[in-house]
């Protein structure tokens, strides 16, 4: 496609502004390499909502999907025509598509085939239509066992204009399912968030990150056994971080999450426990910072305390966890969310806190060591989709 011939009109698209902390992270970062390398550039977003996006980044908003009523295969019928139509418009308008991160080729939870697998096809087609550059910018991918859904990311992947991938195992996966792929690796881009000063964390304190998980895609008939011995097992975590004598956060970084979080609280019935929920990424780095130790599962909770240079202990449900662990030097400090013993997790947050000077001051070089391979990547992307001038994109 050749250059526009007045500003870039650029679309981000994605399940933002809907609750997902990390997703909103992700978008405030691809948004800011836009806006400082074309800082003409024509922007909106079609996003799962709308209003927040808008009001939060500035930008005009469409609705990502249409709610329908009626039977659920009329439902599933009709929604897939509804946004085929919605989407492929939508793209048409544009010179350029951002997906920004997140874990957009991954079913590590639970998502079926015509929602965004379906939606994610309908842009890398419609793309190619219009000669739109569509783009996943340092996107998470997955094993999918699901064939339907497999096909459609690997389908659509093939189709964009421009890909990279936020660790290995995303490109490596990929690879297994078909895709023919040697595109660039970089880390999350959250990572590449500023993060603000921030007061010292209070003394002998810990953030408990707790999510509403139970299990991926593949294991629904399993789901409320999962979740149900997850909670019973961060009520037990909880209960020890009191009996030795920490002060506890529990956050969230799902909107979804919050139910768990409100009945884990309320069952510990103790006046040094509390409730943090972070509504925007800047509080989510707040509540991250205020404390000595995080613990978490949520992935992009994991992301932000590492962001934030906060030692973190990763209750991880799927590889990536370990990966972006091991890429920060701190890959022993991981626990398997299935079959979490909150004894040793716990006995594991007492060293960490102990040592947490020098946790901090590794993840704090890391970082540092980090910051040219995102200005280097950005760089790329605003050249090979941006159409950046060079002064621009130096």
């Amino acid at each position: 496609m050749s250059p526009p011939a007045g500003p870039p009109r650029v679309g981000f698209l994605g399940r933002l502004g809907a609750g997902n902390l990390g997703n909103d992270a992700s978008l405030e970062v691809v948004l800011g390499l836009v806006r400082a390398r074309r800082p003409d550039a024509v922007l909106d977003a079609m996003c799962s909502g709308p209003e927040v996006v808008r009001e939060r980044y500035d930008l005009p908003t469409v609705e990502l999907h249409r709610a329908l009523r009626g039977p659920t295969p009329w439902r599933v019928l009709a929604g897939l025509v509804v946004d085929a139509v919605r989407v492929g418009r939508w793209v048409r308008r544009h010179d350029v598509v951002l997906v920004p991160g997140m874990g957009t080729l991954e079913s590590t939870l639970q998502e079926r085939a015509w929602q965004m697998p379906w939606t994610l096809l309908v842009m890398a087609v419609s793309g190619r239509l219009w000669r739109t550059k569509v783009a996943l910018v340092g996107v998470g991918a997955g094993a999918v066992p699901e064939r339907a859904q497999r096909w459609m990311f690997v389908t659509a992947a093939r189709l964009v204009a421009y890909r990279s991938f936020r660790d290995e195992r995303s490109r490596d996966e990929m690879q297994r399912m078909g895709l023919r792929t040697h595109d660039g690796v970089l880390p999350d881009v959250v990572l590449a968030r500023p993060a603000p000063p921030h007061p010292p964390a209070r003394p002998r304190s810990v953030g408990l990150g707790v999510m509403a998980w139970s299990g991926s895609n593949g294991e629904r008939a399993l789901a409320e056994r999962l979740h149900a011995a997850y909670v019973a097992e961060m009520e037990r975590v909880l209960e020890l971080l009191l009996e030795r004598g920490y002060d506890v956060s529990v956050l969230v970084g799902d909107a979804d999450d919050v139910p768990v979080a409100q009945d884990l609280v309320s069952g510990a019935g103790s006046e040094r426990v509390r409730l943090v929920v972070p509504t925007t990424p800047d509080e989510l780095v707040e509540a991250v910072s205020a404390v000595e130790v995080v613990v978490a599962a949520r992935y992009h909770n994991v992301v932000g305390a590492l962001r934030c240079a906060t030692p973190v202990v990763a209750l991880c449900y799927a590889p990536k966890h370990r990966d972006l662990m091991a890429l920060m030097g701190v890959g022993e400090l991981c626990h398997e969310l299935r079959g979490l013993d909150a004894e040793r997790l716990v006995d594991h947050v007492d060293e960490v806190h102990r040592d947490r000077e020098g946790v901090r001051a590794h993840l704090e070089q890391r970082l540092e060591e980090l910051a040219p391979t995102f200005e280097q990547h950005f760089d790329e992307v605003a050249a090979r989709l941006l159409d950046a001038p060079a002064e621009v994109a130096a």
